[in-house]
């Protein structure tokens, strides 16, 4: 009698789990590049950039931004706007570190989720094509109106280096 060979369970259901896994995986990605949502406390740094000096940067080395359209202390990006270019938001109060001033920090309210971190007035946002340590894609940028720049460690906005990104 011929014994036969069975494939184990798990390998049965092999290709449904790995594609449920790597959904999961690039989904908690995307949450994560972007924090749009992310919990908890922000910290906002400094950090040295070719082409354009000091700019503000979170804990992760990702670089903020400013919206030339925004009013001082208001946000006008929503919708299709924060999908591009997410708030940088904070569940507590948001912290310094570097060449970053606290004196300039603080918060504002959002309809659309936790609080938007403000820095000199402006609030900040990530641009969503930087993903890594030092990525300045967006700067420069015309979208939605207005201009996009990275901003300083006083508050102002870096204007020099330009974008290679298109809109």
């Amino acid at each position: 009698m011929a014994t036969e060979m069975r494939r184990p369970r798990t390998a049965r259901f092999g290709g449904r789990l790995l594609a449920a896994s790597l959904a999961a995986t690039a989904l908690a990605g995307c949450t994560t590049a972007t924090n749009s949502q992310s919990p908890g406390r922000t910290q906002i740094s400094s950090a040295q950039v070719p082409h354009l000096g000091q700019i503000l940067v979170n804990g992760t080395g990702r670089t903020l931004y400013l919206f030339v359209a925004d009013p001082p202390n208001q946000s006008t990006c929503s919708g299709a706007c924060a999908s591009i270019w997410p708030p940088a938001t904070t569940q507590g109060a948001p912290t310094t570190a570097g060449s970053a001033q606290q004196s300039q920090i603080a918060s504002i309210s959002r309809s659309d989720g936790p609080p938007q971190i403000v820095y000199g007035g402006h609030p900040l946002y990530y641009y969503q094509a930087d993903t890594g340590r030092g990525d300045t894609h967006g700067q420069a940028l015309t979208q939605f109106g207005a201009e996009w720049y990275a901003v300083s460690p006083q508050g102002q906005q870096v204007q020099s280096g330009t974008s290679a990104g298109s809109p």
